[in-house]
């Protein structure tokens, strides 16, 4: 099903952050693939868009796996063309000592969190370079800049996403991609209950949309998202 609509991929489809990323990119006239490890949530997100006249299609895999994130990224070429955007939401969370924290749970951190970021880019750029240029979002946290106590393994990888994002972005700047790592300073509020002191996940879907739009004479590499409440 090759169409003739732009290709974005959102890494870590689920509920939240990433639905609004694919609703809002698909209502901008995006093909939007899905790259996620179950099918549940992202096949009902996508008939929600197709029955709005949007397109999302759903492509399942680990993304720490590399043959199996080969595999889907030429899937999803096969079907819908070659990508242009690249938004990465998936992320680990974990709030625990030091000393109580495993090494399994650090690795899987790690593996969510900054592995699975790296190859998703290395699928995502050369795909870029043929075309010309691009864009690839990754998604970042207070953690990223400024990490808590209990937070030794949640900030390291989140560290080392914001490092790829860095480096990513002085390379293949003057390649015509660009790269952006937003921080998300505060919670994502969740429907039904009181988001007055939460991000709104449609809103950073918005500035989302923005980074994607904007003029190469005046890109964004670092943007850092919080409420009107949120003390920094």
């Amino acid at each position: 099903m090759n169409n003739q609509r732009a290709v974005a991929v959102v890494a870590g489809v689920g509920p939240g952050l990433s639905a609004a990323v694919c609703r809002k990119l698909a209502a901008q006239g995006y093909a939007v693939a899905g790259l996620a490890r179950s099918r549940e949530v992202g096949e009902h997100l996508a008939q929600e868009i197709g029955n709005t006249g949007g397109v999302m299609q759903l492509f399942t895999c680990d993304l720490s796996d590399e043959v199996a994130l080969s595999q889907a990224y030429d899937a999803i070429e096969a079907d819908l063309g070659v990508p242009e955007v690249l938004v990465y939401t998936a992320g680990a969370f974990l709030c625990q000592s030091l000393v109580d924290t495993k090494a399994a749970d650090f690795e899987t951190l790690w593996r969510v969190n900054c592995l699975g970021a790296f190859l998703c880019a290395q699928q995502a750029v050369p795909r870029m370079q043929q075309r010309g240029g691009g864009t690839v979002i990754f998604t970042g946290a207070t953690s990223a800049v400024k990490p808590g106590a209990r937070f030794a393994a949640f900030g390291s990888s989140k560290f080392a996403q914001r490092g790829l994002a860095q480096a990513m972005a002085r390379e293949l700047g003057p390649q015509g991609i660009h790269v952006a790592h937003v921080i998300l300073d505060g919670v994502i509020g969740v429907a039904g209950e009181d988001e007055s002191s939460c991000l709104k996940a449609e809103a950073i879907a918005a500035s989302y949309l923005h980074l994607i739009q904007q003029d190469r004479s005046a890109w964004t590499f670092e943007l850092d998202l919080r409420p009107d409440v949120e003390r920094f």
